[in-house]
């Protein structure tokens, strides 16, 4: 089926951000609209766990919350251990003076896009698929200033907006000419054991029991997290079903593209907490790995694009979302949750925008500030990751005794509200509203 030969707004990326955006513009009444990805459906590797208050209430602003709250399960508390010692904790309860979402809603990635794909096609979008885009040039052949953007396929999309939401390797943003560098200068990305992150969805013989939602422990540099799925978005209804997410310790090299079971119960007995371990030395309970449902390798890399908005006086608008225009660590479980609200927020400005130029009053001080008060929340959640991984990092480095008394002082600042609404609040994403 060939792709429509003109649109007002191309969006370039199918994943939440780009389907978020649909949703946002056409709540705004703009419905020239065409969504284009270069993977067919449910081929994505990103596999996000939990969606923020912060995101909730974006979501909800557009009307896609209330097919995701019931499917969803609710997270009132992050747990975080210091190998099998309790750390500190937050409570997401304490957000509710904030925000009516006072928790974490833990649902899997592709669940998520389900419900927008759902919604879309309700309103008569589709997602066209699979088509990859290869260049954008300047339309020579229209009085208006439009994008040519051709595709692998050979067709080509006259298109006004261009919104780049197709990932880290952003087609979109290459050919805007726009630089995607880590912050701080730091293009080596060596964050020691964590500069490897392998993702899994397992079952196990000997289920644990968890204190929270989500559960994560670091020791000696490395880190794992255990959350298990809600029970109607679980990939087997038979059993429960954890997403199991490790560090890789650096004397491993290159963890496997898609770990095998093997490896995944290797991680669990090396870094995970004794409560995990097969090895019933360590643990009079073993736990074993049972079967592996899906697994993968993530290379942690931090970079914001340098900018998130571009006009071409001789084409059209470029603007970019999502893991196009900023990628981190995922501690934290950060992702997802920003490029949703880029998306969101994006198409209040897009809309007003076409009526200024529609009046002849077109400014681009609407995408420049858009853009500009994104990036800042992007670099705020870079540096957080950063810290977080450098707590982390500095688990290693830092003399034995030392590291005790760090984490007493933790433990002890931890367990006084302030400090717990502090986590949450910051954690939810709330901060940037």
């Amino acid at each position: 089926m060939s792709l429509p030969p003109r649109t007002a707004v191309l969006i370039v990326g199918a994943g939440p951000s780009g389907l978020a955006a649909a949703l946002s513009l056409n709540h705004r009444g703009v419905n020239d609209i065409v969504i284009v990805d270069a993977i067919l459906a449910g081929e994505n590797s990103s596999r996000a766990m939990v969606i923020q208050a912060a995101t909730l209430e974006a979501l909800n602003s557009v009307g896609c919350l209330d097919k995701l709250l019931p499917i969803g399960e609710k997270a009132q508390a992050l747990f975080m251990n210091h190998g099998s010692s309790y750390l500190i904790s937050t409570d997401f309860s304490l957000l509710a003076p904030y925000t009516k979402y006072p928790f974490g809603l833990v649902l899997p990635q592709t669940a998520t896009e389900a419900v927008m794909l759902e919604k879309l096609d309700h309103l008569g979008i589709k997602v066209w698929r699979p088509f990859k885009v290869v260049s954008l040039m300047p339309s020579q052949d229209t009085e208006e200033q439009m994008f040519d953007v051709r595709f692998e396929s050979g067709e080509i999309v006259k298109a006004k907006y261009v919104i780049g939401a197709d990932g880290a390797n952003s087609v979109v943003r290459q050919e805007a000419g726009i630089a995607f560098k880590d912050p701080n200068g730091d293009e080596k990305h060596d964050y020691g054991n964590l500069s490897q992150i392998i993702l899994g969805d397992v079952s196990l013989t000997s289920p644990p029991q968890l204190a929270a939602r989500f559960s994560i422990t670091s020791y000696d540099g490395n880190f794992t997290l255990m959350a298990p799925f809600p029970a109607s978005t679980s990939p087997d209804t038979s059993r429960t079903v954890y997403r199991f997410a490790s560090s890789v310790p650096a004397e491993d090299g290159t963890a496997p593209h898609a770990p095998n079971i093997e490896y995944l119960q290797s991680l669990m007995d090396r870094c995970g907490p004794h409560s995990l371990s097969s090895d019933p030395a360590i643990n009079p309970h073993p736990t074993r790995i049972e079967k592996v449902y899906w697994s993968s390798r993530y290379r942690t890399r931090s970079a914001v694009a340098e900018r998130y908005f571009t006009h071409k006086l001789d084409g059209g608008v470029i603007l970019l979302i999502g893991d196009a225009a900023h990628i981190h660590s995922p501690i934290g479980g950060q992702g997802m949750s920003l490029g949703i609200r880029d998306a969101i927020s994006l198409g209040p400005v897009l809309k007003a925008h076409i009526g200024s130029t529609a009046e002849g009053t077109a400014s681009d001080k609407l995408f420049e500030d858009w853009a500009a008060s994104r990036r800042k929340r992007a670099l705020s959640v870079v540096a957080l990751t950063k810290q977080a991984m450098g707590i982390i990092n500095a688990q290693r480095k830092m003399w034995a005794p030392l590291v005790w008394c760090t984490y007493a002082v933790l433990r002890f600042v931890g367990r006084f509200t302030f400090f717990k609404r502090m986590l949450a609040y910051r954690l939810s994403g709330l901060a940037e509203i």
